[in-house]
């Protein structure tokens, strides 16, 4: 059949890239696997493990509830899954044959590894290790592993990541769901990791200088910890850092410096740490920012100046707060601005938002909102979705609203008033309980 081996090259990269980037998916893409392996019809592996599916160098034993790792998988397997079974111990031997794998996904069993486990695997590149119940990691566990540029050991029981020495070729690391205490020389031997999961763990402190070696860092994720501070200097040599997520944590007093040498950094999440004391000059480095969320954080206010450097900014989340007023230049310097999430705040008013010419969204449901000022709607001209549910809005003029697609008003005393109910409902006005 024509093209037989480009399709199974193609099957291949797009089954590693759905392993490395979810295992939600495991399931379904096995089904995915069989229907595409009668899709192409020819090029199936003549020898394959019994109730496993193989294609070309893949072979796909995932949730078989095997025991033992099948003795006749072919010594050409690059990609090899056996996530979701009850594998237990390893034999020395097991993968003796396998020298030219690259990929392999041995997530949600319950495995006890030796040292010997990965011995013969010099050429694997990426290492699902995830959902093992796994206790502690011997330093010399992957010490063969040289060529080795991504783990997975999420959802474990560890405590401590041992310094290794032989993955100094390592880009990225997931250690979410542990209860990992990060020391000085965790990452000491790592200079090539560009992406760091440390979120759900214990995290209650962070050694000044741990990460000073990760020059490369780009995404790091903090979210879900302890932390109640971060050291002052902590990001001064993370100027490649992209993606920033420090939400529900314990943090307090943040360094009005803290942020400014990251100026690459492009998403920078915050919320759920109230109450924080954030510097007016914070952000103001941050002038490749996208997207800032400071959500649930008990901020009552937004100094002048707060948000003045985000020129980039595309989307703000400041929802759950107890935000009272605003003051009418506050996104003047945020032109680019598409989603503005100021819901569940303590708003009586608003001013006349300058600026936003390209918002496509506002949500100011659950506030204290009775009118809109009559030009409010002027600078608005891209706004398609306005969730206004839950306030305590009596009347509506929606002469300044005609381009706006939903205008959602459910839950205001103009809903609950039959006579102006009938009126809102026959125009882009809407007094159901849904979202845009």
């Amino acid at each position: 059949m024509p093209g037989t081996h480009i399709s199974a090259v193609v099957l291949t990269v797009v089954l590693k890239i759905f392993a490395l980037q979810t295992q939600a998916l495991l399931a379904p893409m096995r089904t995915a696997v069989q229907f595409l392996i009668i899709l192409l019809g020819t090029g199936v592996t003549a020898a394959c493990p019994e109730k496993c599916f193989c294609y070309s160098t893949l072979v796909d034993c995932r949730h078989i509830a095997l025991q033992n790792i099948p003795p006749d998988v072919s010594p050409g397997t690059e990609t090899l899954f056996l996530d979701g079974n009850s594998l237990v111990r390893i034999p020395r031997n097991a993968f003796g044959n396998l020298g030219n794998m690259s990929y392999l996904g041995l997530s949600s069993n319950r495995l006890l590894l030796r040292n010997y486990t990965f011995e013969p695997l010099l050429k694997l590149q990426a290492l699902d290790l995830s959902a093992n119940h796994l206790l502690q990691l011997q330093e010399t566990l992957l010490e063969n592993l040289s060529n080795l540029t991504w783990l997975n050991l999420a959802s474990n029981n560890l405590q401590r990541f041992p310094p290794m020495m032989s993955l100094a070729k390592l880009t990225y690391l997931d250690l979410s769901n542990n209860e990992l205490i990060v020391f000085q020389e965790t990452f000491k031997h790592l200079p090539q990791l560009d992406t760091v999961f440390l979120n759900n763990n214990q995290l209650k402190a962070l050694p000044a200088t741990g990460f000073d070696q990760l020059f490369l860092l780009k995404v790091l994720d903090l979210s879900n910890n302890d932390l109640s501070s971060l050291p002052s200097r902590f990001f001064n040599k993370h100027r490649k850092l992209t993606d920033l997520r420090l939400d529900h944590n314990k943090l307090r007093n943040l360094t009005a410096t803290l942020f400014s040498h990251l100026d690459d950094l492009q998403y920078l999440t915050i919320s759920g740490n109230a109450p924080v004391n954030f510097p007016p000059e914070l952000f103001s480095n941050l002038t490749k920012l996208l997207k800032l969320d400071l959500s649930s954080n008990s901020l009552t206010f937004l100094p002048k100046n707060f948000l003045s450097n985000l020129q980039q900014l595309q989307v703000l989340k400041l929802s759950d707060n107890f935000i009272g007023n605003l003051v009418a230049d506050i996104f003047k310097c945020n032109p680019k601005l598409v989603y503005l999430h100021l819901d569940s705040n303590n708003l009586r008013t608003l001013p006349v938002f300058e600026g936003l010419q390209q918002l496509e969204e506002l949500t100011l449901s659950f506030n204290r909102l009775v009118e809109f000022p009559k030009e409010f709607g002027d600078n608005l001209v891209k706004l398609q979705c306005l969730q206004v549910n839950d306030n305590l809005i009596r009347q509506w003029d929606s002469e300044g609203f005609q381009n706006v697609s939903s205008v959602i008003l459910s839950n205001n005393p103009i809903c609950l008033n039959r006579g102006h109910a009938a009126r809102v409902e026959s125009t882009n006005i809407e007094c159901t309980k849904k979202h845009c």
